[in-house]
């Protein structure tokens, strides 16, 4: 696996690179009520933040993108409708990060195509993880130095006692 899709994705060169367009370092969509703060699905520039879905909206497009999960190159026929933002940070964020040979299989080799097809499965994969579970660990890291503070440094004992001063 490639040493950048372990570190932290707001540490990567690309990034970086899409922090700095974007003009800020904490990118959220301007739109009212709109939560979405991944610069890959974002677009403008601070303070003119939209994201990919409500960036679509408002030139009266489709709120979802067709996506080619394995690359076009490697099954032009094989698209998927996703949401845009989605969409966004799958292709910007992971897909570019592929193998060049890989994503663009010029001699049409079916190990490449394999290659691709795993990886774009392993990329939505990844995505709905970070989308749907990935704030859980630093919600828990924050709750228990909060509790450490509060209770003490062991207060899970006190939790697991219900509470009885022992």
């Amino acid at each position: 696996m490639d040493d950048e899709m372990l570190d932290d994705p707001l540490e990567s060169p690309r990034s970086e690179e899409r922090l700095r367009l974007l003009g800020t370092r904490h990118p959220r969509c301007s739109h009212p009520g709109c939560t979405e703060t991944d610069p890959f699905a974002l677009t403008g520039v601070y303070p003119h933040v939209l994201c990919s879905e409500h960036c679509a909206d408002g030139k009266g497009k489709s709120w979802t993108h067709g996506h080619h999960v394995s690359g076009r190159a490697n099954d032009p026929e094989d698209v998927r409708a996703i949401p845009a933002n989605d969409h966004s940070v799958v292709s910007l964020k992971y897909q570019s990060a592929w193998p060049r040979e890989t994503l663009r299989n010029p001699d049409g080799s079916p190990l490449l195509q394999a290659a691709a097809s795993v990886r774009g499965w392993l990329d939505v994969l990844r995505l709905v993880l970070e989308r749907s579970v990935g704030w859980v660990p630093e919600v828990l890291e924050r709750l228990d130095s909060w509790l450490r503070e509060r209770i003490g440094p062991r207060w899970w004992e006190e939790f697991r006692s219900g509470g009885d001063a022992q």
